[in-house]
């Protein structure tokens, strides 16, 4: 496995090196726009901290739906 810190697209086995560098290219970009207090950099930070905060919120959902799905199919819920 690469050693990086990079979140690859679930495609990205089927892209083409093309592909592969423009996203590269633009990931870079995309990090360097962040890591300057600009308009840009700041609308970056906010937009990534949505998608972490959304992609936590499924978390949760899921794992509450886990327990709760269990709960209901428990052997001792049918023994009544």
């Amino acid at each position: 496995m690469a050693k990086h810190d990079y979140n690859l697209p679930t495609e990205w086995e089927e892209m083409s090196d093309d592909a592969k560098s423009r996203w590269y290219t633009q990931e870079r970009c995309r990090r360097q726009a962040m890591r300057q207090d600009t308009p840009a950099g700041r609308a970056l930070k906010r937009q990534d901290e949505a998608v972490e905060q959304n992609t936590q919120q499924r978390k949760d959902h899921n794992e509450a739906q886990t327990t709760q799905d269990t709960e209901t199919t428990s052997p001792e819920s049918h023994a009544a």
